[in-house]
């Protein structure tokens, strides 16, 4: 593991632990009304290959706020016990399962994709509670609620996405497209299932940018300028 992976790693454990230990002050999570409690936010959703989470790293950089990625599955792993290959299983995918999705157990832990995506919304709502943050993926915007933060959509060409994909993953222009078709399905099933939305809808999004057309600094401007915007007009 490089340097730059692990102090990543060790910044999200530390937000992470900080949010837990704030909620054990409050006296448990159940006992507050989070929706009324969040702080602001940016809920950032992306396709495939479109280079969201980079974005969403810029974002966070640049207003100070914490990030919540696919480290959640970390925090999972942690919190929970569940090992990380059946988190990622069911991370932002739709399965058909054998049995009832309220009874379905993998390997015999107890663990279901509800249960997976009642805890992500559980720290959803804690990390919001706690701080001004940036979350990519997990239906956040569907989550929090929308008049305290900036729901984001980021796109690209199919081209672009393929070419990302095949530099990230070191693979080949078919099978990169391949990851990018599987990948932007799982995602899709996954809202739809969880909250009955089409994760593609651009009445879901305050902003559609699409890094095609953009740089990444300049999507980064743009949404760091209506967060301001938003910021000014609440407070």
């Amino acid at each position: 593991m490089s340097g730059h992976v692990a102090a990543i790693e060790h910044k999200a454990e530390f937000k992470i632990k900080k949010w837990i230990l704030s909620e054990k002050t409050d006296q448990g999570l159940e006992r507050m009304n989070m929706a009324k409690s969040v702080h602001h936010f940016v809920a950032l959703s992306r396709e495939t290959g479109a280079l969201g989470s980079e974005v969403a790293e810029r974002i966070a950089d640049r207003l100070n706020w914490d990030l919540l990625d696919s480290r959640i599955v970390d925090y999972m792993e942690e919190q929970y016990g569940t090992p990380r290959c059946l988190l990622q299983s069911v991370d932002e995918r739709h399965e058909n399962w054998t049995s009832s999705i309220f009874t379905s157990r993998i390997g015999g832990l107890g663990f279901s994709e509800t249960t997976h995506s009642h805890r992500v919304a559980k720290l959803l709502l804690l990390a919001a509670s706690k701080a001004n943050v940036v979350i990519v993926g997990r239906g956040g915007q569907f989550i929090l609620p929308r008049s305290k933060g900036l729901s984001v959509r980021i796109v690209a060409p199919m081209d672009f996405r393929i070419q990302q994909v095949m530099l990230e993953r070191r693979i080949g222009e078919r099978d990169a497209r391949r990851h990018i078709i599987a990948t932007d399905h799982d995602r899709h099933e996954y809202i739809r299932c969880h909250f009955g939305k089409n994760v593609s809808d651009p009445h879901h999004y305050d902003l559609v940018l699409n890094v095609g057309d953009i740089t990444i600094d300049g999507a980064a401007d743009m949404i760091v300028e209506s967060v301001d915007r938003l910021v000014r007009r609440l407070d």
